[in-house]
C-alpha cells in the first residue's frame, strides 16, 4: 500500500513540476537557440515567429537592416552556414523586456570561401501578449588578430 501511495505522489508531482510554464529566462534561451538553429538551416518561418514586426539589426560592418532585411538575407542562398555555435550568453529579465547577450562562433562558406568568424551581440527582447520576440540586435565582430583577415586558406 505504501509503494502504491509513494508511485502515486510521484506521478502527481511529476504532472505538476511538468505544466509549470518556462521561466520568462529559460523562454528566451530557448528562442536564441531556436534562432541559431533557424540561421543555420535558413528557416524563414521560424525566424518569422522570432523577429518582431519593428526590428532592426546592425550588422557587423555597421550597416543597419530592417526585418524585412533581415529575414530575406538570412533566408537567402548567399552563404552556406556549416556551424553556428552559441557561447556566453547572459540574459536579464526586467518586467516584460529583456536584454541578451553572447558569442555566435560561426563558420560558413561564401563563393567558394570558408570564413571563420566570432561576433559578440546584444539584443532587445520584448514580452507581448505572453510572447517574446526580439526587437533590437547588434553583432560586433570578435577577432584577437584584428590585422588577420577571415578567410581560411
Amino acid at each position: 500500500m505504501k509503494i502504491a501511495s509513494l508511485l502515486v505522489s510521484m506521478l502527481v508531482m511529476t504532472s505538476i513540476y511538468a505544466q509549470q510554464p518556462l521561466s520568462d529566462e529559460k523562454q528566451i534561451l530557448k528562442l536564441e537557440d531556436d534562432w541559431a538553429r533557424a540561421l543555420k538551416t535558413k528557416d524563414r518561418q521560424l525566424l518569422d515567429t522570432i523577429v518582431a514586426t519593428n526590428f532592426t539589426f546592425i550588422e557587423p560592418d555597421g550597416t543597419a537592416k530592417n526585418r524585412d532585411e533581415y529575414l530575406s538575407d538570412r533566408s537567402s542562398d548567399i552563404a552556406d552556414l556549416e556551424s553556428f555555435e552559441l557561447a556566453d550568453l547572459k540574459v536579464s529579465v526586467f518586467e516584460n523586456c529583456a536584454l541578451t547577450s553572447g558569442v555566435s562562433k560561426i563558420t560558413e562558406r561564401r563563393q567558394s570561401k570558408r570564413y571563420r568568424f566570432s561576433l559578440r551581440w546584444k539584443e532587445l527582447w520584448l514580452k507581448d501578449n505572453g510572447k517574446w520576440r526580439v526587437v533590437a540586435s547588434q553583432a560586433t565582430p570578435v577577432n584577437p588578430a584584428w590585422d588577420t583577415g577571415f578567410v581560411i586558406k
